[in-house]
């Protein structure tokens, strides 16, 4: 059996000693039948252990000089006392002097899970101490280290001479006996009372080849989850911010407490301060990231022009008591461009909020404080609410006596702008529903809601004169709908193959009274009507608004189904009204009696191909008026994401450049087991232009990460620039990662398969440092930017 071979059984007969090291003696080493191994609790005469402890020692053959007091054990050695085990094929035990002495095939299991292997070794104090010929080290992360000697002092400081360490598995199968990567050194140092690997006189090696000498240097062994210390600096550069320098430090302040500050140096705009504190409690917990810079240059007419700029960030969720919590999130931001122009985040709209909720079964009750900000270029900030508060109820009634389910909700909610909007609104409903299946198989439901709102406004605008506002007004108006709905699936089983049709028919009437335009329009502004929402009670997204009238829903629904799990659907449907209502906008498809079309077309024959089509049709020509379409395939080695999107130009979703059209197209192809190829496009078809572009090759082990590419990007507005970039990034199992390249100005998102999706960028945030590692995250909100998210 080779070494690997050896050490492999070696290591499961020592963690099966574990679990048996209290075994009691089954018979002394005089009284042991022929054949049978031997095994012999020892007298403590030299006090080498504790009088409490006992040594259990077991071998295929075992003598003992009672005159000397020496125990030699040859043939399958087991020594086991407390949370130690020792295994050799000799092992000789003085007990004058306290000193265990172990050859040939030697392996320790340590109290924390490392096992070290030797040829010779010589211990005491309680198998403590001493020092080791032949050092081989497997540490509990299955990381390794080696060397051709060493002392270990006090139990916890192992010193080991001209050692070597490395991360890496070795796959001998392959032929392959040098790791991707090791530190070789004249001294190398683990103390376990610190928690830190020291190398001293130091080189790193990759295939074999040394790439660079470190005099000093050390990092936190596999126990370590959090410990204070510089993180891995980053290195860029970009068109905005010319060339710069990242260097983090994590304070560890205490086990549920811990800041990182992040200073980035630029040569362009001098530094971004940047910080983020983190703090859990009993109750909950909470955390904030905060950045800011006093840039050296400024672009007058632009919001570079601003003397500061920065932004604040931050979460939390806390317990009350049973079923109550509350939180808050915070997104705040000095100008519209910051976040975008230095690579923190791409968002667009920032939200603002604190809230108290309570869950109970099927009943809630929330209360809430909003503050918004939208970031895109144009956007008029004093008709941007904040919401202070809004308080909703609902409280599940129950089956009513069998003839159906009864629900009761609430709100109240208080808003303003600052161009002087004051609006108030109390609104309560009852909703009822009763489903009946046949014997027949015809689903049906009946449902009835009536609602009940109270608006107290002033200085809500005129949509019909822009400019003007109404005055004071207090507005009370009640909203009784009734309807039905019924389906009748037909199924088809088959071999193998089910296939299902379903028509579906929906009838809702309320009273033809329209919206009264003196409520402000504040929570139902963007409607969407699309297959979602096709048998929708009430289409618009808020309270503000009522969807009024009778109107009539129908569709059609067709699915099969694989035996193998795959599925395919179809959703066809259009909505007709007695009358035309002139609460929704012509760009909905719902104003007219007849509504356009709308559908989706969904196919999933298997986990390697899934399509989606969303579509709506406009009734009158018969063209897209809206149209998405995206594809996620795999086939092979061979990954690719496919998305198209069309808009019409009077769309809410477009601007007054007109109809919106884009195609993404992202793909990875593994070249080999550690290799990938990558790539990105995302081209503007509404203008004939590319919007950004990516394509790059990564590398991927057990241990070692390499990943270069090109990124170009061409948003350009007010001081924000177009720009080219080429990225680097190399990542170090336990050491950590740095990176050479550009802060980005799209966030980094990558899907399920791995596909690097189009309009991002090619890497994602290091998890571990160099001399430090806040590894064991408290919180995470992937959706904040955070140090390190300009990666």
């Amino acid at each position: 059996m080779g070494s690997a071979g050896r050490r492999s059984v070696a290591f499961a007969a020592v963690a099966a000693l574990w679990a048996l090291a209290g075994w009691p003696i089954a018979a002394s080493a005089q009284d042991a039948p022929a054949g049978e191994r031997k095994s012999i609790a020892l007298d403590n005469g030299a006090k080498p252990f504790p009088e409490s402890g006992e040594v259990l020692m077991q071998s295929d053959d075992l003598s003992y000089d009672r005159d000397a007091q020496i125990v030699t054990a040859t043939g399958h050695v087991e020594i086991a006392y407390g949370q130690r085990v020792l295994m050799a094929d000799k092992v000789t035990y003085n007990q004058k002097t306290g000193v265990v002495t172990a050859d040939g095939h030697v392996s320790l299991l340590e109290p924390q899970g490392d096992v070290v292997f030797a040829d010779h070794v010589v211990l005491r104090n309680e198998m403590k101490d001493g020092v080791i010929q032949t050092l081989q080290v497997l540490l509990t992360d299955k990381s390794r280290l080696a060397g051709s000697d060493a002392v270990r002092t006090n139990g916890d400081v192992t010193t080991v001479h001209r050692g070597v360490y490395s991360p890496c598995e070795i796959c001998e199968k392959q032929g392959q006996h040098t790791p991707v990567w090791q530190i070789k050194a004249f001294r190398v140092v683990h103390n376990k009372t610190e928690h830190r690997i020291i190398y001293e006189d130091a080189y790193m090696e990759m295939f074999g080849v040394p790439v660079f000498y470190i005099p000093f240097f050390s990092h936190p062994d596999p126990t370590v989850k959090r410990k204070s210390g510089f993180l891995t600096p980053s290195i860029a550069s970009s068109t905005d911010l010319g060339q710069e320098i990242t260097l983090p430090y994590y304070w560890a302040i205490a086990p549920n407490l811990d800041v990182t500050l992040a200073p980035r140096f630029t040569t362009k705009e001098g530094i971004v301060y940047q910080g983020e504190f983190r703090h859990r409690l009993e109750s909950g917990s909470y955390q904030f990231y905060a950045t800011g810079t006093w840039p050296d240059t400024r672009t007058a007419g632009t919001p570079g022009d601003s003397v500061f700029r920065g932004s604040l960030f931050g979460n939390g969720e806390f317990n009350l008591a049973p079923k109550w919590s509350w939180g808050f999130q915070t997104e705040l931001v000095t100008d519209n461009t910051y976040l975008r122009k230095y690579g923190l985040s791409d968002a667009t709209d920032l939200t603002t909020n604190v809230h108290l909720n309570n869950v109970d079964g099927r009943d809630s009750f929330s209360a809430n404080a909003y503050y918004f900000r939208n970031l895109l270029a144009g956007t008029n900030r004093d008709y941007t609410p904040w919401v202070a508060p809004t308080v909703d109820y609902d409280k599940y009634l129950g089956d009513l006596l069998g003839i159906g389910r009864l629900k009761f909700t609430s709100n109240a909610m208080m808003l303003g702008t600052p161009a002087g909007l004051d609006s108030r609104r109390l609104s309560a409903a009852f909703d009822w529903d009763k489903p009946y299946t046949s014997r027949g198989g015809q689903v049906y439901r009946i449902f009835a809601n009536l609602r009940a709102d109270a608006y107290s406004t002033d200085k809500a605008p005129d949509p019909a004169a822009p400019g003007t506002f109404f005055g004071q007004e207090t507005i009370i108006r009640a909203l009784p709908t009734v309807g039905a709905e019924v389906s009748y699936p037909f199924v088809r089983p088959d071999p193998g193959l089910k296939q299902v049709i379903e028509p579906i028919v929906q009838v809702v009437y309320a009273p033809n009274i329209g919206n009264n335009e003196r409520i402000p329009n504040m929570d139902s502004i963007n409607v969407e009507f699309d297959d979602t929402n096709l048998f929708s009670e009430n289409r618009f997204p808020g309270l503000d608004r009522w969807e009024t009238g009778g109107r009539a829903n129908v569709g059609l629904r067709y699915s099969i189904y694989g035996a193998g799990g795959g599925q395919a659907s179809v959703l066809l449907g259009q909505s007709y009204r007695l009358k035309e209502d002139k609460s929704f906008s012509d760009a909905t498809g719902l104003r007219n009696e007849v509504s356009d079309y709308v559908g989706a077309i969904q196919i999933a024959p298997n986990d390697n191909l899934v399509a989606v089509h969303r579509f709506r049709i406009n009734q009158n020509d018969f063209k897209f008026s809206r149209n998405e379409f995206d594809v996620l395939a795999r086939t092979g080695p061979l990954t690719t994401s496919l998305g198209y999107a069309y808009f019409a130009a009077d769309q809410a979703v477009t601007t007054a450049t007109g109809a919106r059209e884009e195609l993404s197209l992202g793909t990875t192809l593994k070249l080999s087991r550690y290799w990938r190829l990558f790539g990105s496009t995302v081209q503007d078809l509404a203008n004939s232009g590319s919007i950004s572009n990516q394509i790059g090759i990564g590398y991927q082990d057990d241990c070692f990460g390499l990943a270069f590419g090109f990124y170009q990007s061409n948003i350009s507005y007010q001081d924000i620039q177009r720009s080219n970039t080429f990225l680097l990034q190399i990542t170090f199992k336990n050491l950590g990662s740095t990176g050479v390249g550009s802060q980005s100005t799209l966030s980094t998102r990558t899907d399920s398969m791995g596909i690097v999706n189009p309009g991002t960028t090619l890497f994602g945030d290091p998890d571990t440092s160099l001399f430090g590692d806040p590894a064991g995250v408290m919180i995470n909100d992937s959706r904040r930017p955070g140090i390190g998210s300009n990666r």
